[in-house]
């Protein structure tokens, strides 16, 4: 469950990065190119840290989606997270 929860605020913190890059865009009020680059840049790194919490947060056993994780197994086949058999 602990790599699980470390892959999982991996994700959130890219996704994060994403935002602050976004309202980082505010210093450069004066330059519309900037704010544009800037934007497509945030825009990016927040869909890439989505796409890997897609990716990365599955059950090792069966392979679902897990979404948020709540406790150490997984909901569809009942299996740990940890244990691989």
């Amino acid at each position: 469950m602990k790599n699980m929860k470390i892959k999982a605020w991996g994700c959130v913190g890219i996704m994060m990065l994403g935002v602050l890059i976004g309202l980082s865009s505010i210093a450069f009020l004066g330059n519309d190119v900037m704010i544009v680059l800037i934007w497509i840049l945030a825009i990016i790194c927040f869909l890439t840290g989505m796409i890997l919490h897609f990716v990365l947060i599955r059950c090792p056993h069966c392979g679902s989606y897990l979404g948020r994780l709540y406790g150490p197994k997984c909901s569809f086949c009942g299996r740990d997270y940890n244990k691989t058999e």
